[in-house]
């Protein structure tokens, strides 16, 4: 085996998952005659080298190599004396159903201890992290949206993107302007930029309307808290809320970095028609049912019927 200075990076990866892995690895006992009675997890407290100290083995009698079919003799236990008065908790492990014409076999548990098929899939599932679901979920992310408009959506709820006030600790360039290149009066941030900012409230106001939220405020936190209530549902006014918040972001977040980085500009007209061209053209792949909201959002959007379905 190569010296591990010189294994690739997905290797690296791999080793360095083999303890939450070896977490759901359990061995169904058949003759207990494979199975590790000290290193094999096949009990609730196993492995059980890390409760017996290696010297309590040999003083018991028995060895690294000793079976789980070494402690069992005609159906009932037989741990040694000796580790029975000095770990009374062996006395609480349910002795396992023997099969002594079955080998011992592996298998997987998932994160609720239940023996479930080997696959990929379930391997993902059980050692992935996870943290609290958040209310917002299904506001940024869902089937129908549009997976750049979405990840930037995403960043923005978590207030990850690069904005100049979040960068300018690094000390990277003093060329770069501390207020919003949008508006060149305030500070740039995640705040001003969506949508306290002018440029991005003319934006907003223009393009509300067509998300069917025409008095929501130009605050990102309230114009969450409308759309979150009904962001699981799959209708045409959540999609198109959801499509439009994101392509508004999206944009709003692009245009800052052409005038930043490029001297680049657009009027509030021209992104307002890069948030409708791009957000309309996910709308023709759509179907919706035909509903009193749905043919609002038709006329607005001036669908074909073929985006709605009887």
């Amino acid at each position: 085996m190569p010296l591990r200075g010189n294994m690739s990076w997905g290797w690296r990866k791999i080793l360095q998952l083999h303890p939450a892995i070896r977490e759901h690895i359990w061995y169904k006992i058949g003759d207990g005659s494979k199975t590790s009675l000290w290193f094999d997890r096949w009990c609730l407290l196993s492995p059980l080298s890390n409760i017996i100290s290696v010297r309590d083995w040999y003083r018991a009698g028995l060895s690294s190599s000793s079976k789980v079919s070494d402690v069992i003799n005609n159906g009932t236990w037989n741990w040694p004396l000796y580790l029975i008065n000095k770990y009374p908790l062996l006395q609480t492990i349910p002795l396992p159903r023997m099969d002594v014409t079955a080998q011992d076999c592996l298998e997987w548990r998932n994160e609720s201890g239940l023996a479930k098929p080997f696959c990929v899939s379930m391997v993902w599932s059980s050692i992935r992290p996870r943290n609290d679901k958040v209310n917002w979920f299904a506001a940024v992310w869902f089937d129908l949206c549009i997976p750049r408009h979405a990840f930037n959506l995403w960043l923005v709820v978590k207030q990850k993107l690069k904005t100049q006030d979040r960068v300018a600790w690094w000390d990277v360039s003093g060329s770069l302007s501390s207020v919003c290149p949008l508006c060149d009066l305030v500070p740039d941030s995640h705040d001003h930029l969506f949508f306290e900012c002018s440029f991005s409230q003319q934006v907003w106001n223009q393009v509300k309307s067509y998300a069917g939220l025409s008095t929501s405020s130009p605050v990102f936190s309230q114009i969450m808290s409308i759309v979150v209530p009904f962001a699981a549902r799959k209708s045409s006014r959540s999609i198109i809320a959801k499509l439009v918040i994101a392509a508004s972001a999206y944009f709003i977040w692009q245009e800052r970095n052409w005038r930043l980085f490029k001297n680049k500009k657009r009027t509030t007209k021209q992104v307002f028609d890069a948030i409708f061209t791009s957000v309309r053209l996910k709308l023709v792949s759509c179907r919706f049912k035909k509903s009193k909201d749905g043919m609002f959002f038709a006329q607005r959007w001036s669908l074909p019927d073929s985006c709605f379905i009887c």
